[in-house]
C-alpha cells in the first residue's frame, strides 16, 4: 500500500493523475521486467507523452504503448553493458569528450573516459559498418531543420501537436485578468539587482579541496548561527526555553537538552539514516564530527542532504542525538517595496524549447507569436536553448556550430518582438554551446550587430536577481526542486511541492543541495559567492520538470512555469502598490498552454 502511494505521488508531482491501482501495478510489473526504478519509469512516461502528444494521465493501454516504443528499446540498450548494469548518467563533460574521441580513445581509456555512455560515437572498423544511407537521411533532416530558412523563418516546419488544449489555463492565482494584451505605454527597465552576480569571465574548477572544505564550513556557520538567533528570538515571550545552552561539538554527551547546528547528510544506502555534520573540527581531525539523528520524538520533519538545521536534543551515551525539536527556517529580510507606477505584464518561459524528437523549435515560435500579440513589458526566457542531451546534438547532425545556431534562434526571437518589450535571457549550464558549470556566467553573443541593434536584450547569469522598477525577481535554471525532492526524507503529508520550494527560500540559497546532483557541476567558490540571496525576492522562479505550480510562501511568490517543449508558459500582471504597502496579492499569475 505504501509502495503504491509513493508511486502515485511521483506521478502527481509530474502533473499526472492516476485513476486506478491497476495502473500502478502495471508500472511495478514494468519495473521488474525492464530493471528500471519507479523514478526513471515516470520520467520515461512523461517523455513518451510529450513526444507522442498523449494524455499524461496513465492508463493500462497507454502504458502498454509506451512499453512497445520506449521500454523494449531501453532494455536492449541497457543490457549491452556487462552484467546488465544500469546505464551511467550522461554528464556534459562526457558528452564533450565523446565528440573529440578518435585516435585519442586509447589515451582517454586510461582515465576512464573511453566508455562515456550513450553519447560516445563508435569508431568505424571493417567489423562494424555504419548504415550510410540511414545516416545520410537523418543528416538531411537535421540540415533542413537547422538551415536559416527553418531556424529563422520556419515557414514549413512540421507540427503534429494536438491543438485542442491550446490556450488552456493550467493554473491561476490572484485576481482574474480579463485581457493580457498591452493597453498602456508604460515602460520599465530591467537591470541586475545589487546582489553579487557571477561575472562573464569567471574562472572555475580551480578550487583546492582544503579551501572547498573551509567554504562549506563558513556557510554552515553563517546560516547555522542565524538559525539559532532566529529560533531564540521566536521563542521569546512564548513557552519555549531560551536559556538552553549552545554546544559546538555535535557529539557532546549530555543528558539535558541542548542546541546545536550542522549540515544534514543522508545515508540512503543504510535504511535512510540521517546524519548531522557539525561545523567545527577538533584539533588533529581531518573532518568535522558527525552523529546520527534520531527523529522518533518528532511529530513531523522534512530534511534533505545539504540542508543546514538547528536542533534541540539530548545525547545520553554519545551514539546519537535524540531530537526534541528541529528548526530550519531563517528567511532573508524582505526586499524593499517596488516603485512600479502602472501595471506591468511579465511573460516567463523555460527551456528546453523544442521537443526531443525534432529540432524545429515550433513550441518557441508559437510562444513568440503570443508575445508579439500581447506585447508584455518583460519577456523572461530561461535556458537551455540547446539542451546537450538532445539526440540531434549528441549525434552531431547539426549543420551549424552550436554558437551559430544559438545566435540564429536569438535573432529570430528579437525580430519577432517589439523594442518596447525587455527580453531577458537567463543562462543554463545544460546548453551545448555554453559553460558547463554552476553558477553559470551569462551567454556570450559574438554577433556584435545583434547586440547593437537590440538594446532591449538583457543577458543574465544563473542564478540572477532582476530589478524591474524595484520588483526583485530571483531566477535559476537548475531544477533545484527535483534535486531536493530526490534527496528529501520526511514524514509530512500535504503540499509536497510547496514544502520543497520553501526549503529554497528558508535556506536563502538558489541551490542548497550537497553533495550536488551528479549531472550538475558546482564550483564551490562561485557557489559561496553568487548562489545566496541577502534579501528575499518578491518573485522566485524555479523551473522544474515537476508539474507547474505557483505558491505564496512568506510573502514571496514562487513559480514553476514548466517547460516550453510541453507547450507551457507563465504570465504575470503586477499592480502598483497602494499607500506604499506591498504584498503578494499585487501579482496575478496564470500558467497556460501556448
Amino acid at each position: 500500500m505504501e509502495r503504491r502511494e509513493s508511486l502515485r505521488r511521483l506521478f502527481q508531482d509530474l502533473g499526472c493523475k492516476v485513476e486506478s491501482d491497476v495502473v500502478l501495478d502495471k508500472c511495478f510489473e514494468f519495473c521488474e521486467s525492464y530493471d528500471v526504478d519507479v523514478e526513471k519509469l515516470t520520467e520515461l512516461w512523461l517523455t513518451f507523452c510529450v513526444n507522442n502528444n498523449t494524455d499524461i494521465d496513465p492508463t493500462v493501454d497507454t502504458l502498454v504503448k509506451m512499453e512497445r516504443t520506449v521500454l523494449k528499446d531501453y532494455n536492449v540498450h541497457d543490457s549491452t553493458k556487462e552484467g546488465h548494469a544500469k546505464q551511467e548518467p550522461i554528464t556534459k563533460e562526457k558528452h564533450l569528450m565523446a565528440n573529440q574521441v578518435g585516435e585519442n580513445d586509447d589515451v582517454l581509456s586510461m582515465y576512464g573516459c573511453a566508455e562515456s555512455g550513450p553519447s560516445k560515437r563508435p569508431r568505424t572498423s571493417p567489423e562494424v559498418e555504419i548504415d550510410a544511407d540511414a545516416r545520410a537521411d537523418k543528416a538531411r533532416v537535421a540540415e533542413y531543420a537547422f538551415t536559416p530558412a527553418s531556424c529563422v523563418e520556419n515557414s514549413s516546419a512540421p507540427s503534429h501537436r494536438n491543438v485542442t488544449d491550446k490556450g488552456k489555463i493550467l493554473l491561476s492565482i490572484g485576481e482574474t485578468v480579463a485581457s493580457w494584451k498591452r493597453t498602456s505605454d508604460y515602460d520599465v527597465q530591467v537591470t541586475k539587482s545589487d546582489e553579487p552576480h557571477v561575472p562573464s569571465d569567471a574562472r572555475y574548477m580551480y578550487e583546492i579541496l582544503s579551501k572547498q572544505g573551509h567554504l562549506l564550513t563558513f556557510v554552515c556557520q553563517s546560516l547555522g548561527g542565524r538559525l539559532l538567533k532566529t529560533w531564540s528570538t521566536a521563542a521569546t515571550g512564548n513557552t519555549g526555553n531560551t536559556e538552553l545552552r549552545y554546544v559546538k561539538n555535535v557529539r557532546s554527551v549530555n543528558q539535558t537538552n541542548f542546541r546545536t547546528f550542522g549540515r544534514i547528510n543522508l545515508k540512503k544506502e543504510s535504511a535512510n539514516t540521517v546524519m548531522l555534520e557539525g561545523s567545527t573540527r577538533r584539533k588533529g581531525a581531518s573532518a568535522a564530527d558527525t552523529i546520527e539523528l534520531d527523529f522518533r520524538s518528532l511529530k513531523q520533519y522534512s530534511v534533505f542532504s545539504g540542508q543546514i538545521v538547528a536542533v534541540e536534543a539530548v545525547n545520553p551515551i554519545g551514539d546519537a542525538l535524540y531530537v526534541k525539536e528541529i528548526f530550519a527556517k531563517s528567511y532573508a529580510p524582505l526586499a524593499s517595496t517596488p516603485r512600479i507606477e502602472s501595471r506591468v505584464d511579465i511573460l516567463i518561459a523555460a527551456g528546453p524549447f523544442t521537443a526531443s524528437n525534432n529540432v524545429h523549435y515550433q513550441p518557441l515560435w508559437d510562444l513568440m507569436e503570443k508575445v508579439a500579440s500581447d506585447e508584455p513589458q518583460v519577456l523572461i526566457l530561461i535556458g537551455p536553448f540547446l539542451e546537450y542531451t538532445h539526440p540531434e546534438i549528441q549525434d552531431n547532425l547539426i549543420k551549424d556550430t552550436h554558437q551559430e545556431l544559438f545566435e540564429k534562434i536569438l535573432t529570430r526571437i528579437m525580430e519577432s518582438t517589439r523594442k518596447s518589450t525587455q527580453i531577458v535571457l537567463v543562462a543554463s549550464n545544460r546548453d551545448a554551446h555554453h559553460e558547463p558549470i554552476f553558477p553559470t556566467p551569462q551567454y556570450a553573443v559574438f554577433n556584435r550587430k545583434l547586440l547593437q541593434n537590440y538594446s532591449n536584450l538583457k543577458l543574465m547569469p544563473d542564478p540572477c536577481t532582476l530589478d524591474v522598477a524595484g520588483l526583485k525577481i530571483g531566477i535559476t535554471s537548475v531544477d533545484v526542486i527535483k534535486h531536493i525532492g530526490k534527496e528529501e526524507i520526511s514524514n509530512v503529508s500535504g503540499d509536497r511541492l510547496g514544502r520543497l520550494a520553501d526549503h529554497v527560500l528558508a535556506q536563502t540559497c538558489f541551490y542548497p543541495v550537497y553533495p550536488p546532483s551528479e549531472d550538475l557541476n558546482v564550483d564551490t567558490e562561485l557557489w559561496e559567492k553568487y548562489a545566496f540571496f541577502d534579501q528575499q525576492p518578491h518573485l522566485l522562479i524555479l523551473p522544474s520538470d515537476m508539474r507547474c505550480y505557483c505558491k505564496v510562501i512568506n510573502e514571496c511568490m514562487i513559480l514553476n512555469p514548466e517547460r516550453v517543449h510541453k507547450h507551457a508558459y507563465a504570465r504575470l500582471r503586477v499592480k502598483p502598490t497602494l499607500g506604499g504597502k506591498w504584498s503578494s496579492n499585487n501579482i496575478s499569475c496564470e500558467i497556460a498552454r501556448v
